[in-house]
């Protein structure tokens, strides 16, 4: 389900949107992408990574790299326990690793469609969330990513995340918190 070839307008516009969602990115060559996704983890103490079983992910050797940088990788579906997942037992620093199935640019949101190796809590279950974006899956708008994803002869997957940033919530104060329903950090690495 690849787009057309990303424009430097709409990937400025992505990583602009992005930023301002409180997440961060990089923009790598696909070359660099494992080395940069296992330092970014590796520099947040992380020492177990649970990740979606897909081809990107492993296309890039992110396993490896993170094998090389210390921390254990662990492909979806994982035989932990949901409280291994969340990190009330084990590791604190989980880190969930995801390939979005598009991202859209005006909005600095990556969709997670879940399938059997790209389970729905990955990006959630734990306190640090990596997405691997190739480049091509940025959209300009929502509508033309729920179009593709919604698509009339394609098979719906069975739940659709759209994440924009760290999981914040406010208070009836207006007291904002990171990381109370999901990850408190969001990293997206963008693979030319």
């Amino acid at each position: 389900m690849a787009a057309a070839p990303v424009t430097d307008r709409l990937l400025d516009q992505f990583v602009t949107a992005l930023t301002r969602r409180k997440a961060s990115c990089e923009v790598v060559a696909r070359a660099d992408a494992a080395r940069a996704g296992a330092r970014w983890i590796a520099d947040r103490g992380v020492v177990r990574a649970v990740l979606a079983d897909d081809p990107v992910i492993q296309g890039i050797g992110l396993p490896d790299a993170l094998r090389a940088a210390g921390v254990d990788p662990i492909m979806w579906p994982t035989s932990l326990g949901r409280r291994e997942q969340l990190g009330l037992e084990g590791p604190d620093d989980v880190c969930g690793v995801t390939a979005p199935a598009l991202a859209v640019a005006e909005r600095g949101t990556v969709v997670l469609e879940a399938a059997p190796g790209h389970g729905r809590a990955i990006d959630v279950a734990s306190r640090h969330h990596l997405a691997v974006l190739p480049a091509d899956r940025i959209v300009e708008t929502l509508g033309e990513a729920l179009a593709r994803t919604y698509a009339p002869g394609r098979a719906a997957p069975s739940a659709v995340s759209l994440v924009s940033g760290p999981s914040r919530s406010s208070d009836i104060e207006k007291i904002s918190t990171l990381g109370a329903h999901g990850a408190l950090t969001e990293h997206v690495i963008i693979v030319l």
